[in-house]
């Protein structure tokens, strides 16, 4: 009868064998398997019919087009004590006060901030639904027989 001693080590010996022959077949299939990607050839396709492109479009002269004016932000500040509702009217927003309410910050002040090109333009302010000249704007000028506030914005 063969040892125990002897018996283990044949069983680890064939063990050993039948871990590392496969695994050495593996490898070898896997390196095999993947080899052609060092290989790879890019070939260009050939269009199947004669390829045209479309046509060109014509391309736009920026310089001929005319330039957008570049907008300031104008701050209209009144300060009234005891208003309920302000609004400016004017030639920027076609004299209609409903389209310009002004917002009342702290205190009596009543503000409201504008985008408009460089120009001068006329305005007045409506205070609970009268109109008033703009009494931080000394400068006025006369609108339909009335006169009203304006404004230079350069």
């Amino acid at each position: 009868m063969i040892e125990r001693k002897a018996w283990l080590m044949a069983a680890a010996l064939a063990a050993l064998v039948l871990v590392s022959v496969p695994s050495v077949l593996f490898n070898s299939a896997v390196q095999k398997y993947f080899s052609f990607i060092g290989h790879w050839n890019v070939v260009m396709p050939k269009p199947g019919r004669a390829a045209s492109l479309p046509p060109p479009h014509p391309r736009h002269d920026r310089r001929a087009e005319p330039q957008q004016p570049e907008l300031r932000f104008v701050r209209f500040s009144v300060k009234v004590a005891g208003a309920k509702e302000v609004k400016i009217a004017g030639d920027f927003n076609k004299w209609s006060p409903d389209d310009l309410p002004l917002a009342k910050q702290d205190g009596d002040r009543w503000e409201a901030l504008v985008p408009l090109p460089p120009g001068k333009y006329r305005y007045i302010c409506r205070i609970d639904g009268q109109d008033v000249l703009d009494p931080l704007n000394p400068d006025t000028d006369l609108e339909a027989g009335r006169k009203v506030s304006v404004l230079t914005v350069r």
